[in-house]
């Protein structure tokens, strides 16, 4: 996005060249400014520039592969609406056009506008290719907003088309309408256009990439040190790495990698790896059937350390959760801090959300020994009465434990929970009290007797965000629970099934992905977790654009009946009102395959 300081210097650049009045510099929007600036700086003409013919594309062939039935499709879709559809590679040639109606076919033919030709933001300025390129997000771009007079009469919408997986650009695709025809709907249907041509990418996609994948995903959720996953023709890694590996030969690296991940090792100087911002610190193959497809690089970055500095006698290792979304780090980060202090610490947040794993993960941390942790459940005390849970809170503290976790207070009645607090502030008279950790689902009613066990228990508070709220965690998260519950068994998620999985909403936190994956592992009958293995209400949070409260009221009476009717839709649609073929309407609406679903 850019800044205001370089929207008005690119503003004063375009008046001071003449380009354009002054009314019209105030009136442009800032991306075209921007555009228009980098156009001119670079050479691009104004009255007619020619394109450069750059002889048969070069583009890759999965890319066309991928792309040709969607665009065919949709040039059907646009026919008679005088409009045409382009498919360039990253370098911004042309690779294919589809244009059915003879209006905008001149026009398209007068300027050079197909296979071959190059339509770069250096050659002919503001356009639906070249600046989609320089701006790495779609882009509408209307008649007068064209630096080169002869593109003014168009309307171009142009979207990226990126690698699925490694996430580099590919490509893009622009529809070509009159400038007269410009509509903000045009951006969104390109945009569906683009997501759908990924979508085949993905599916042509080698088994080797999505395993790399699956394991790259895995790694950077379990681990905090830079990682990148490589492979022959395959790089995945963050903007951290890409940018530490800046200069580096890819395929030198793979070499390197392939060469450690083979047991030969001591080659990192010879090829030039070993710099002064880097080393690569560990290399973990990733096989297929024997075979070494590719291999987890983590990086130690170099840091200069005074002189004077002492280690810890008892470093505190990192906490150990999957997922890396801020608000999880967030809260790792301060409930580790609060256990180095030795406070007590109250972990607070929705049903299922993992409170008590974060308490195991912050005190095994502070290395707090597991057989000197003392678990007691209120929940499980409830049932049997507040004497029984007060008797084993007891006899838990009477074990001396290091720590003691009490898990969901809220469910005590008040003088319970005020006898608890009166038990947990006698601990402070102990010479080596243990280390207090409580859990806490909020609820609208708090007793006196829960209050005073917030405080006492709450010196230090930690909340821990629903899963809806940090989707990033959900991919490492499931994979780590699919490798810890699938046993010997061969068995992982596709990359689109990830992509389902991290729309749903999850009301019932990781609880309910638990009994999703437990429930996925005994039923899929395959080695590979495809989307139409999911239920039915997760392979619904597909849908890829967001709903208005009716809508979402709608789906989820139609998934609702559905599930009744044990997917007849007859029946659900007569259990709604409305009609079969409506119901099929509906579905496909909401991005729902009727004929496909397994209800």
């Amino acid at each position: 996005m850019a800044t205001l300081r370089q929207v008005d210097a690119a503003r004063e650049h375009l008046l001071a060249s003449g380009v354009i009045p002054e009314h019209l510099a105030k009136s442009v929007r800032p991306q075209v400014l921007q555009s228009w600036k980098r156009s001119l700086l670079s050479g691009a003409g104004v009255a007619n520039p020619s394109l450069e013919f750059r002889g048969e594309h070069h583009a890759r062939a999965a890319l066309r592969l991928a792309a040709n039935p969607v665009l065919s499709r949709l040039a059907e879709e646009l026919s008679g609406l005088d409009a045409g559809v382009l498919l360039s590679d990253h370098e911004a040639v042309v690779v294919e056009r589809w244009v059915s109606d003879a209006g905008i076919l001149s026009q398209m033919d007068r300027i050079n506008s197909d296979a071959g030709f190059c339509v770069s933001e250096e050659v002919i300025g503001t356009n639906g290719v070249g600046t989609v390129i320089e701006v790495d997000r779609a882009i509408q771009i209307t008649g007068p907003e064209h630096l080169a007079d002869t593109l003014r009469p168009f309307t171009c919408v142009g979207v990226p088309v990126h690698h699925p997986i490694t996430r580099r650009l590919e490509g893009v695709i622009t529809m070509n309408c009159r400038a007269t025809s410009h509509n903000p709907l045009l951006t969104p249907l390109m945009t569906s256009t683009a997501q759908e041509v990924e979508s085949r990418l993905l599916a042509q996609a080698s088994t080797d990439e999505r395993l790399l994948l699956d394991a790259y995903l895995v790694a950077i959720g379990a681990r905090r040190a830079p990682i990148a996953a490589i492979g022959q023709d395959i790089f995945m890694a963050g903007p951290r790495v890409t940018d530490l590996l800046e200069g580096v030969d890819r395929a030198v690296l793979w070499e390197y990698v392939r060469g450690v991940a083979l047991g030969s090792r001591g080659r990192a100087e010879e090829l030039g790896l070993a710099t002064d911002r880097f080393r690569i610190t560990r290399c973990t193959p990733v096989e297929r059937d024997g075979t070494v497809i590719g291999a987890l690089v983590e990086f130690d970055l170099y840091r200069t350390v005074p002189d004077d500095f002492t280690a810890a006698a008892t470093p505190r290792r990192p906490v150990t959760l999957p997922g890396k979304s801020p608000a999880l780090m967030q809260a790792t980060a301060h409930a580790t801090r609060l256990a180095s202090k030795g406070v007590p610490i109250l972990i607070e947040g929705e049903a299922g959300v993992g409170k008590f794993a974060l308490a195991r993960a912050v005190l095994e941390s502070a290395q707090v020994p597991a057989d000197k942790v003392a678990v007691v459940d209120a929940a499980a005390g409830s049932a049997e009465g507040a004497g029984r849970f007060l008797t084993e809170l007891r006899r838990e503290i009477d074990g001396r434990p290091e720590a003691l976790v009490v898990r969901h207070v809220e469910t005590l009645p008040s003088e319970a929970a005020a006898a608890t607090a009166s038990l947990l502030e006698e601990l402070d008279e102990q010479p080596a009290p243990p280390r207090i950790i409580a859990t806490l689902t909020p609820t609208d009613a708090t007793t006196p007797g829960l209050r005073r066990l917030v405080d006492t228990v709450g010196v230090g508070r930690v909340t821990l965000r629903p899963l809806r709220d940090r989707s990033e965690d959900i991919a490492p998260t499931a994979l780590a629970l699919l490798e810890k519950h699938r046993g010997p068994r061969q068995l992982h998620f596709s990359s689109a099934a990830l992509r389902y999985l991290m729309r749903a909403p999850w009301p019932g936190n990781l609880r309910q992905l638990d009994a999703t994956i437990r429930g996925l592992i005994s039923t899929c009958p395959g080695p590979e977790i495809r989307p139409e293995h999911l239920p039915l209400d997760l392979q619904g949070s597909s849908r890829k654009r967001n709903l208005s409260a009716i809508e979402e009221l709608e789906l989820s009476a139609i998934l609702g009946a559905l599930k009744q009717h044990n997917g007849n839709k007859v029946a659900a649609a007569q259990a709604i009102g409305i009609s079969r073929s409506t119901l099929y309407r509906k579905l496909q609406a909401y991005r729902l395959d009727p004929d496909k679903q397994y209800f």
